[in-house]
């Protein structure tokens, strides 16, 4: 194969066009841009609300009996329970090893027995989160010294604003109190009435509501029948009726006051000393963190021709910083390692060598983008990480491999033959080499739990340029270099200078080094 592709440089030049580009289609559409890689969560959440609990309610009613009831489970590792004001949320850590679907419908089955939860709880909800799914890139923070509800109302304009932009398909509202329709009875109008308060409850139970009812079949097709009479606002909560006599209707509203507001209690949230609310935008799929950034930054800055003066917008918490800083250091490593390599190669060897050692490192990189998507690793501050490290080690087979060429054209060798022999001379110990570099990364791909996630972005990264970098230099790099020569005809001013300084190395070699080995 060495010898095949140093004759034939026009199919060494297709692989080496190839892998570039593949590498650059790779990154620029296939692979996401994310801020951290993605975190595997070995649990199974449980949800369970319960209407006008204390936290002190949900612990006795909720949060013992759940744990009572899974105490002896097969394959769980530990419990973490928390008990709020009406909501009680449980952690089951599964053992290392133990399928989490299975242990999730053996948490179903002990919940489902148990019978001595209140009316007022609704039923839990029991899932496996799908922790991979959405990734927070930044959160903007919405001012202004407004009524909650006011600010309420603006914070959710700019969350819908946000997902109508194009690669924006997640935003969440933070900070607020939940919404809640809060109905008040006045007493004295119930009984002038003589209604009671469950009367009320029954007449919101019976008219509130949207229930599907099954199917007729016709010859026209199937006629789907559903009741809808749900009420979602202020003034439907107020239509529904509570009795009706003589063909007269008592609604709602005129026994109770309805309150379309937030849920009681006090919640203070300042950003830069005015009250705030936060619209948390994530990115899902293959939606690039740096994009994100930028489209968010854009509607930022433009904020003040869409909102009254008074409004403003910020934005906070952008982790799309520590990628972008992150391929930074990548870019400046990457041009600064080409540039030393080019200037040392260049005054010992032959610049021309130089310069075919230094395009192993794109070519290197861009297959190992390649591979990305195949190992299922996205572009993160970790796996640009493997890449920081792996640029020190890139070239070391090429270097090695040019500079046996090298040796072997200063003897007087045909240039085809030097390329081939020096190539094949020393593929056993440079491909040995590259092998056990890339063993020595293995173990971090068994790293468990949240470090593990971390440490597993590396060794995809680094084996595959590893490898790639073999290839370039067994079967590209000879096919470029059958064409050097050792004969210095028409010599220049740099090649003098670069001359005296091989020859000074050679000499130090021959009476200083060689003699100490």
């Amino acid at each position: 194969m060495i010898r095949w592709f140093a004759n034939n440089g026009i199919a060494a030049n297709f692989l080496m066009v190839g892998i570039l580009l593949a590498g650059l289609y790779t990154a620029f559409f296939r692979v996401p841009l994310e801020v951290t890689p993605a975190l595997q969560w070995n649990s199974v959440s449980i949800q369970m609300p319960y209407r006008g609990g204390t936290a002190k309610d949900v612990e006795r009613a909720i949060l013992i009996p759940i744990e009572e009831a899974l105490e002896g489970l097969d394959g769980v590792k530990m419990l973490h329970s928390d008990g709020y004001r009406g909501m009680a949320r449980i952690w089951v850590e599964a053992k290392d090893g133990h399928d989490l679907r299975v242990l999730m419908e053996d948490v179903k089955s002990r919940i489902d027995g148990i019978t001595t939860f209140p009316r007022e709880t609704e039923r839990p909800t029991i899932r496996i989160p799908d922790s991979t799914q959405y990734f927070e890139v930044l959160t903007v923070a919405v001012t202004g010294k407004l009524p909650a509800h006011e600010l309420w109302r603006v914070a959710r304009r700019v969350q819908q604003d946000l997902l109508e932009i194009d690669g924006i398909s997640r935003v969440n509202l933070e900070g607020s109190r939940r919404h809640e329709i809060s109905i008040e009875a006045d007493p004295e109008r119930l009984e002038a009435y003589d209604l009671g308060f469950r009367e009320l409850a029954d007449a919101i139970r019976r008219s509130s509501i949207d229930l599907p009812a099954g199917a007729i079949q016709s010859e026209s097709g199937t006629l789907i029948v559903r009741t809808r009479g749900q009420a979602y606002t202020e003034e439907e909560f107020a239509r529904v009726p509570v009795r009706a006599s003589n063909g007269a209707e008592i609604l709602l509203g005129e026994v109770a006051t309805v309150n379309d507001g937030f849920e009681e209690g006090d919640k203070v949230v300042e950003f830069n000393g005015a009250p705030a609310l936060f619209v948390e935008v994530l990115r899902t799929g293959n939606e690039s963190a740096i994009r994100i950034s930028e489209s968010v930054q854009e509607y930022v800055s433009t904020a003040s021709t869409r909102f009254p003066e008074g409004i403003q917008l910020y934005v906070w918490d952008d982790e799309s910083l520590s990628i972008r800083g992150r391929l930074g250091t990548l870019t400046s490593s990457l041009i600064q390692g080409c540039i030393l390599v080019f200037l040392i190669l260049g005054l010992f060897l032959r610049p021309r060598l130089a310069f075919w050692v230094v395009v192993g490192i794109p070519v290197s990189f861009a297959g190992g983008v390649l591979m990305m998507p195949w190992l299922g690793v996205t572009a993160n501050v970790m796996s640009l990480f493997g890449y920081i490290i792996v640029l020190g080690l890139v070239v070391d087979d090429a270097i090695v491999t040019g500079e046996n060429i090298y040796s072997r054209l200063k003897t007087g060798m045909e240039p085809l033959e030097a390329a081939v022999e020096g190539t094949r001379e020393v593929a056993v110990p440079v491909t040995f080499g590259v092998l056990t570099t890339v063993v020595a990364f293995l173990p971090l791909l068994y790293f468990d739990g949240w470090w593990g996630d971390f440490a597993k972005q590396i060794p995809p990264v680094v084996a595959p340029v590893l490898l790639f970098s073999l290839v370039e230099s067994k079967l590209v790099l000879p096919s470029h270099l059958k064409h050097l020569r050792t004969n210095r005809a028409h010599i220049n001013a740099f090649g003098r200078f670069q001359k005296r300084f091989a020859d000074g190395l050679e000499r130090f070699v021959e009476r200083v080094y060689r003699p100490s080995l």
